[in-house]
């Protein structure tokens, strides 16, 4: 487990409403990301809790291993 600065503030790219990430690359916070509705390199699946649409998180370099969060 570990934590990230930015996984507790990401934005649905449908409904534009803030959500958390349950889980992180290691190296997630270090890597420059970008949210889009597609798939990239690399990249981090996230479902919206409020309109239900998925969404992602993209690196374009490798992040690191997705690890669970600790809040």
């Amino acid at each position: 487990m570990h934590l990230s600065q930015f996984a507790g503030d990401l934005v649905c790219q449908h409904c534009w409403k803030s959500q958390k990430a349950r889980e992180w690359p290691a190296k997630g916070d270090y890597v420059p990301f970008f949210y889009q509705t597609e798939p990239g390199n690399y990249n981090l699946e996230m479902t919206c809790p409020n309109c239900g649409k998925k969404w992602y998180v993209v690196w374009d370099n490798d992040p690191g291993p997705i690890l669970p969060l600790s809040f």
